[in-house]
């Protein structure tokens, strides 16, 4: 059972690669908090290589299912005062992992800025993002498109969208500095017709990330030293 599209595109196909890119970040044995953490599939992975998990999701009926690989789960929206109350009373934590749900956040600058408080001085954020400047994106637009669908790019409940540029400053405007920086490839275009192109894939993915990389992953840790920056203007706080 699953809850949720993006549970049901693992439940289907298993983890994506910017998944595997984003457990790979994370040292083993450390105690994680998963934002977003939807039914455990991640939590699930790292709790088998021997690290504890904290998971925070707003949707309970998938809190409930991830509530059997993790040690804990916070049901609540992050950019509450509730839930970051709740959050920093379980602190600090080895890792913070926040795999695609920075995006739909009313506040991703601000979230990364509480979140980075949270982290051991060692800690480290992993972050993943999609980029919206994938090829796939950037033809839609060319043609005037913009589909919304129930995942990926044009999912309608991104509140932001990033690409390679942008996020790095987010990641900088949120107190973090970036020490690692990896792509998730896509199929390339024709890919499925020649099938040798599928030998290109991740190498096109890290030659020229701001066009053919699916997903962007930072691996950062908490710039102490960094002033506050604010992102860009923001909506208002109204419910979801």
């Amino acid at each position: 059972m699953t809850a949720g599209p993006y549970a049901a595109l693992v439940a289907a196909h298993g983890l994506s690669p910017a998944h595997r890119l984003v457990l790979d970040a994370v040292p083993p044995d450390a105690r994680v908090l998963d934002v977003g953490c939807a039914t455990g599939y991640l939590a699930a992975e790292l709790t088998a290589c021997g690290g504890a998990v904290v998971g925070v999701e707003a949707d309970p009926a998938a809190a409930r299912f991830a509530a059997a690989h993790c040690e804990r789960v916070i049901t609540g929206d992050v950019e509450t005062g509730e839930c970051r109350e709740a959050l920093a009373a379980l602190a600090p934590f080895d890792a913070v992992v926040c795999a695609d749900v920075l995006e739909h956040l009313r506040d991703p600058w601000g979230a990364l800025r509480f979140l980075g408080t949270l982290l051991r001085p060692d800690g480290r954020a992993v972050l993943s993002v999609p980029n919206t400047g994938h090829w796939t994106a950037r033809r839609a637009l060319l043609r005037g498109r913009f589909p919304y669908a129930d995942h990926g790019l044009f999912d309608r409940t991104h509140l932001r969208f990033f690409t390679r540029a942008s996020a790095r400053d987010l990641a900088a405007a949120g107190g973090l500095r970036v020490r690692a920086e990896r792509f998730a490839p896509a199929p390339l275009p024709l890919q499925a017709h020649v099938g040798a192109l599928g030998r290109l894939e991740g190498p096109a993915a890290r030659a020229w990330p701001e066009l053919f990389a699916l997903q962007v992953v930072l691996e950062c840790e908490a710039d102490r030293e960094a002033p506050a920056v604010s992102g860009p203007s923001r909506p208002g706080r109204a419910s979801r």
